[in-house]
Parts: C-alpha cells; structure tokens; sequence
C-alpha cells in the first residue's frame, strides 16, 4: 500500500497507481473525501521502462508517512542540496504561480538573522549542501545581496532561482555575480506571446538584456530554467535551444519545470505538463535523445570521478537528465559520443559502483589498502568506459596523446567534466533536466523518502532549523512561512518602539 495526498483536504491517503490508455494515475481513498486522482503521466510506457533501467523496486509498505509538517526530513536524509524561500514578494505577478503575497494573503521577508540560523546548521555537514535561494522572487528581498554574501562568508555553494528581472539593473548585476554564486534564470521562450499567457507580461525583451548583463559580469555559472507547458511553448523549444547554443560558452545546464496545477481555481486554462511531455517534446527534436532517471548518476564511490549529485531525487519517477554536446555548429546528443544507450553506460557504472563499495566495505581501510583499492577502481572505471565510448568521435585527431593526458588527470583525481572541456572535442556540455517539484498532486511516499534535496525553515516555537523534502516544501509552505513572518514581526515591533522613544 503506498500514501498520496487527498486532492481536496490534501490529507495523506492510501493511494495506488492506475493505467488507463497509456496514461498513469496516482488514486487515492481519503476516509473523509472519498476517491481523487492525479494525472501522473500520459506515457505509462516510459513510466515503467524508467522503474525497469533503473531496477526499482516498490516498497512493502508505505516508505514515509507523508506528514511533512511534524516530520524533519534530514533526520533520515542526508541532504545535498538545501533550498530557502527567501521571501514571497515578487516584481512579476504570473497568473501560474502561488507563491506571492496575494495569493499567500501576508507578505513573508524574514530578516538576514533568520538566515544565519539556517546557514549555521549546516555549517558541520560532511559534505557540506548547496544553498539554493527560492522565492517569491528573492532578488527583492531587501537585503539579498547580504544573505548571498553571508552564505558565501560560511564557505558554502550558492545557486540563486530567478526570472531575471532585476538582474537587466547592470550594477546590481555585477553586484550580485562578484559574489560566487550560480545564477539559475527563469527564460520561458523567445516570443512575447509565451509571456503573456504564462507571466502576464511582455518580459522577454527585459530578459534579453538580463541574461546579457550576467554573462558580461562573469557568473560563476549560468543555468537556464524554462517553465514548459504543452500548447503554449513546446514548440518553441528548438528557438530555445538555438538561442542557448548562442551563450553554450557559459550556459551549462537547461532545466525544466512541467507545469503543473498550482494556480487558483479556475484562473488559467492550460492542461497539465507531465516530465514525459518534456522528454517527448525533445525525442521528436532530436531523435537519438535519451533521458534517464537522475537516480542512475548518483554514486558512491564512483563520484571521486564523476562528482556528487546535488540535486535530483532517487526514485526513477522524480527527475530525468541527459546531455547534449555542442560541435561548434549545433548541439548533438551525447549518444552521438557512444558506442551504447546511455542508459545502458550508467547501468554498467551504477554496478560497478555497487561492486567497489561492498568490496570496500567488506576489508578495513590502511593506507595500502586504500592505494591498491582506489588503483582497482581507476582501472575499472576505465575499462567500462573504454568499451562504451566512440573515443574517435571523443579525443579527435590527437586521440593518443589526449587519452595519455586524460588518463593522468583521472589518476590525479580531476573530474571528468573538467577532463572533457580540456582532452577532448566536448568543449561545451550541456545538461538537460526535469525538475517536477511543483507536482504536489504525484506526491507519493516512496518518492520523497532519499530525496538529497531539502527546503530547510525555521521552526520559531522551538528555534530548531527543520527541513521537509524538496517536492513537499508545496505541502506546509504557507503555514510555515506565515509563523515564521509573525514571529520576526512580533520581534521588530519592541525595538521600533524603543527607537521611537
């Protein structure tokens, strides 16, 4: 039996999975509301064949309770990636969202104190999380510039989630990407009619010049995040991807957020965006594309090469991912690169991953053990990679000598993206990612149960910094940051008076 949320008094409810042409339903039975669903997917083929690669198998029984507003999440979940609303105030006012102070009915901007509290209970963590910064729209928090700045000041990595508009002020700009931080920034498309019907602007133009200031102020790293909704700009998305192609020297990765119901009753007229929608808006693209589930790129010991996942849930029904490779002329797939699916790559790394663990953890760790073991795992690696890879295509002309280097820096520890823009003919990767964290509806418990992607708050009754999982944050966020507010509101009024008299 797995538990969902009631549709109408958004209770946890036995819930089950239903197939009904090709489409996939989560139904649950709430003992006060009766039976709701949730569209899930409209491709229950792909559905399946993501649990099959990624050898998923259904828990027993429910995997969590589905209580998020008493249950603190990192009690069981180590997370990589916390994420913080930063406020709900907002200079754009989406007919899409809810997240902003009239649909909330109180405006939320805590102090920078708040803040520190956070970011202070992470300081011990091993490895230490991404900070990602949410909103509202967290540019127009008053002191922003000083929450970054405080962040970075604890040694943490920073990811700011933002539709840009602040960021065509040319000084705040450069202001902002002096700091450090990975600029996430919000483009829907490159017509102004998308605007219209998903933001209720005409923005693009404002955009344009936005995303020109980041990169002529030098960002650390730029990310594309594009809101896509069947009808209105799924064909749009080959301008999009030109368009990035444009910046492919600072662009690094292109998200995706399927849209989903999170809007008032009645509001808007648009039908649901699952992630299959996204993935099949760009198989009919480019026809060698191939999404896998982001829970087949998380390892363990494998991620001295290729680095840790910091965000992207575990359940093969949560985030999807795949890369395209920039020629110079257009971006290609990374099948391109290979001698087999990338499915097929990731599944071989993933077991190879598992077989060096239990062997690690097996015999106690000394120095020469250490050596010998880590000398096993490069020569391992290697070979899977050496036989799944086009390396023609790959290391080019100089392939010897490119091989030689590469193989150096794999020894000396160098990640493999940092391998690939220096040995070979990857110079500009692209990651592509489905990011369904607004699909409160699909919420399920073995979903959010190992999602290493946190929204952390403060619980102000008792002062403990608390987290929910990431897709959950929907689910208490209105109450929580409403307290939260109230609290800090109640502080600031004493010292108000103080200074008045």
């Amino acid at each position: 039996m797995k538990l969902g949320l009631c549709e109408k008094c958004g209770h946890p409810a036995d819930a089950r999975y239903e197939i009904r042409n090709n489409s996939v339903y989560l139904v649950k039975s709430c003992p006060d509301c009766g039976r709701t669903s949730s569209l899930v997917t409209r491709d229950a083929r792909k559905w399946r064949w993501k649990r099959s690669v990624a050898q998923y198998q259904e828990p027993a029984g429910p995997a969590c309770s589905l209580d998020c507003a008493t249950c603190d999440h990192q009690a069981h979940t180590k997370p990589y990636t916390v994420a913080v609303d930063v406020t709900n105030l907002c200079n754009q006012r989406c007919p899409i969202c809810l997240a902003y102070v009239d649909a909330m009915g109180f405006a939320y901007h805590p102090p920078v104190e708040y803040f520190d509290k956070i970011f202070k209970h992470f300081l011990a963590q091993e490895p230490r999380p991404n900070i990602c910064f949410f909103g509202g729209e967290p540019t127009v928090h008053a002191d922003f510039l000083e929450i970054v700045r405080l962040a970075r000041s604890y040694g943490f990595q920073v990811q700011l989630f933002t539709n840009g508009i602040k960021l065509a002020d040319k000084e705040y700009c450069r202001e902002l990407c002096s700091l450090g931080l990975q600029v996430n920034f919000g483009f829907d498309g490159t017509r102004n009619e998308i605007y219209q019907r998903l933001r209720g602007d005409s923005s693009l133009a404002v955009k344009k010049r936005a995303l020109e200031n980041v990169v002529e102020c030098g960002v650390n790293k730029l990310a594309i995040i594009s809101t896509v909704a069947v009808g209105i700009n799924d064909d749009n998305m080959r301008e999009v991807l030109d368009y990035i192609h444009t910046y492919r020297q600072h662009v690094s990765v292109w998200g995706f957020v399927p849209l989903t119901p999170c809007w008032e009753p009645g509001k808007v007229k648009i039908e649901p965006t699952t992630t299959e929608c996204v993935e099949n808006v760009f198989e009919k693209m480019l026809p060698d594309i191939e999404f896998v589930p982001t829970g087949m790129m998380k390892f363990e010991v494998l991620s001295r090469f290729f680095g840790r996942q910091t965000l992207g849930g575990s359940h093969p029904n949560c985030e999807s991912a795949t890369l395209l490779i920039s020629d110079g002329e257009q971006f290609r797939p990374v099948s391109t690169y290979l001698n087999v699916p990338l499915s097929d790559l990731l599944v071989r790394l993933r077991n190879l991953d598992q077989e060096l663990l239990r062997a690690k953890n097996a015999v106690p760790q000394n120095r020469w053990r250490s050596l010998i073991f880590d000398a096993k795992t490069f020569f391992k690696t290697v070979r899977v990679l050496a036989g799944t890879l086009n390396l023609g295509r790959i290391f080019g002309e100089r392939r010897f000598s490119n091989m030689a280097l590469a193989v150096k820096d794999l020894l000396q520890g160098v990640k493999i993206d940092q391998i690939l823009r220096e040995r070979t003919s990857f110079k500009h990767v692209l990651t592509l990612i489905t990011i369904p964290y607004e699909d409160v509806g699909g919420l399920e418990d073995a979903r959010l149960r190992d999602c290493p992607a946190v929204f952390a708050y403060e619980d102000v009754d008792t002062g403990r910094v608390r987290t929910t999982a990431f897709c959950s944050w929907q689910t208490v966020k209105d109450a929580v940051c409403r307290r939260i507010q109230e609290h800090y509101q109640a502080r600031e009024q004493p010292k108000r008076r103080s200074r008045r008299a």
